[in-house]
């Protein structure tokens, strides 16, 4: 990441942030690393997010490699055995939930409404 060096601040270590950690906050200039050891969501609440993927542009395996922003409202599912490093960028703290695709669906499915059975939904 080309953050200048006196603004580069690591977050707490990876394993502050477990594989289903909602609701998670990184401060402006803030890097974290996270892994997918199973396929994940990333979703962005508030700020931006800079996201680098892999260990270059020729990581092994067909994942995804590279750089990638993410504003407020946007998600990204992730690949099972994808690594990612993730700064909050353009100065601004950044807000993010990092939670594994079928756990976000029942959270979803809780919040929708019961449809009658005459009803069409």
């Amino acid at each position: 990441m080309s953050a200048p060096a006196s603004s580069f601040r690591p977050a707490a270590s990876a394993s502050a942030l477990p594989t289903t950690a909602a609701g998670q906050r990184l401060a402006p200039g803030e890097v974290t690393r996270l892994s997918a050891p199973r396929a994940q969501l990333l979703r962005i609440d508030s700020g931006c997010a800079w996201l680098t993927f892999g260990r270059g542009p020729f990581e092994p395996g067909g994942s995804r490699a590279g750089d990638v922003f993410l504003c407020a409202g946007q998600t990204l599912r992730v690949l099972a055995g994808s690594r990612v490093l993730i700064e909050a960028a353009r100065g601004m703290e950044l807000r993010f939930a990092w939670q594994r695709p079928d756990a976000v669906q029942r959270q979803v499915l809780r919040r929708a409404p019961a449809c009658a059975p005459a009803a069409s939904c």
